[in-house]
């Protein structure tokens, strides 16, 4: 008789529980995992109180009966609902000798109150009142910290359009900087994928600024109330980085002393963030690529099934269409990360904006060490705009720092503050082998020509090898040939 009260979106939604006695848990529960509700139990409020702080949870219902002082309890709860970013209702069960705290709380900010005993149907009955009073408690609000709640109350299904604060495509200030055709084109296609459910593909080179555009995507996203969680997949180990991603339960190995949160868990309603997805261990990919199609992980040691509404963020510096071919990277998981490509230009492709990210981190750095504010000379500028860069904007920006320092108390900043370029190992062109006079190997010469005109024109393509041979009039199973050969992946570009 209950099944009209829920509104399908929320038939997943996370209804937490603090409940000491389990006896009556169990029976809630399996009556709320019927109805497709997901829900967990703590045995106590410090417990609820932690999971609060990095999950976002749709109702609270808290046992009072067997806590040792309810309202006290309860009011911490109450703190932890308050400090969360989602606006979840708290529903109160006693007996009848609580009734005192019972008012105290309903004051204080709980949502409802069930005296025992009640048939567990009531409960849902009360969950789903309790739900439909916070929809429409978010839905009114538009701005200040409602508004911010209203863009995390969502159901698995789909996202909540009608609450989400960020109807703008401006960007927030100093996240991405430029004004390149280039870079440009690189916010539009942030502008258009961000409010979107899509998987994200971020390549480009180390130092190009991916961690940044993937921000760029949460901050115009629906999600962006939430934090965006964010995982190296090259910075740990890999048989540590499987309890990162999905954690596990109390007791699964030797030191699991307590239930651990996965990353992934933890990013529900939000953005996840994989940076360095190509050093990924291949035993490991099976199992991401679960997620991305099934949307359910578990934990470690766990026999539960638990749904996670992450979207992907992922991020390489090599091509992972290289690692394809070479067997270190799934096939199917490549296409599942590589829905919606987006390739960061290196800065030498974008000269025209190292003025504006030298600009900006003189500020940023003269703002933190509580120095006057220093000025770039123009005769400096125009050097840094000639120099290769090969670190990109992270080789920029610990230049910046260091001219900063040497210029001392000087207002204006000279080349001679800056570090020499760095060198890097370059490769002889054809003109420079024939003005030296000097004997050259003459098949080494036509390889690095090769090399470089393939990079340059998968660039142009982003990474397209496709769209790459047709423009090389070469088969694609020769150009995937010439790569195993060149390790295009991991040569830099050269003049040709």
């Amino acid at each position: 008789m209950f099944d009209g009260l829920f509104n399908p979106v929320r038939l997943k939604n996370r209804i937490l529980f603090v409940a000491p006695s389990a006896g009556a848990w169990e029976t809630w529960r399996s009556l709320l995992e019927s109805k497709g509700l997901r829900a967990e139990a703590m045995e106590s409020v410090q417990r609820a109180s932690e999971y609060l702080a990095v999950l976002a949870w749709d109702a609270a219902v808290v046992d009072i009966e067997a806590l040792p002082d309810p309202l006290e309890s309860c009011l911490r709860l109450l703190k932890a609902l308050e400090a969360s970013p989602a606006a979840a209702p708290l529903i109160v069960v006693s007996g009848n000798t609580q009734l005192e705290a019972v008012s105290g709380l309903r004051h204080c900010g709980a949502s409802d109150h069930l005296a025992k005993p009640f048939p567990p149907e009531r409960l849902l009955e009360r969950i789903s009142v309790a739900l439909a009073a916070a929809d429409e408690r978010v839905n009114g609000f538009s701005v200040g910290r409602s508004a911010r709640r209203a863009s995390v109350k969502r159901g698995m299904g789909r996202e909540r359009v009608a609450a989400c604060p960020c109807s703008s495509d401006a960007l927030p200030p100093g996240l991405i900087i430029g004004r390149s055709p280039a870079i440009q084109r690189v916010i539009e296609q942030v502008q258009l994928v961000a409010s979107k459910r899509t998987t994200v593909l971020i390549t480009g080179e180390t130092g190009t600024g991916k961690e940044r555009v993937a921000r760029a995507i949460h901050a115009l996203s629906r999600r962006q109330g939430l934090p965006m969680i964010s995982v190296n997949c090259g910075g740990i180990p890999a048989n540590l980085l499987e309890d990162e991603f999905f954690g596990h339960v109390k007791g699964a190995f030797t030191d699991a002393h307590q239930q651990r949160i996965g990353r992934f868990e933890q990013a529900h309603g939000s953005n996840i963030f994989l940076d360095e997805i190509g050093d990924l261990p291949l035993e490991l990919q099976p199992k991401l690529l679960r997620v991305l199609q099934e949307r359910e992980i578990h934990r470690i040691g766990g026999s539960n099934t638990i749904r996670t509404d992450a979207r992907v963020l992922a991020a390489t510096n090599v091509d992972l269409w290289s690692r394809v071919a070479e067997g270190t990277f799934r096939e199917d998981l490549f296409y599942r990360i590589n829905v919606f490509p987006i390739h960061l230009p290196p800065l030498r492709e974008r000269r025209e904006d190292i003025p504006l990210f030298v600009d900006h981190f003189l500020e940023r750095f003269c703002r933190r060490d509580g120095v006057e504010r220093k000025y770039l000379d123009p005769a400096a500028e125009t050097a840094l705009m000639v120099r290769p860069w090969p670190g990109n904007i992270r080789e920029l920006e610990n230049a910046v720092e260091i001219a900063v320092i040497r210029s001392q108390d000087r207002i204006c900043v000279a080349i001679e503050d800056f570090p020499a370029p760095r060198r890097t190992p370059q490769r002889e062109t054809a003109s420079a082998m024939l003005d030296s006079g000097l004997p050259f190997d003459f098949k080494r010469l036509v390889n690095e020509f090769e090399r470089g005109l393939i990079h340059r024109v998968l660039e142009q393509t982003n990474g397209n090898k496709t769209q790459a041979a047709e423009v090389l009039h070469l088969k694609r199973t020769t150009l995937i040939e010439k790569l195993k050969k060149f390790d295009t992946a991991s040569a830099p570009v050269h003049e040709i």
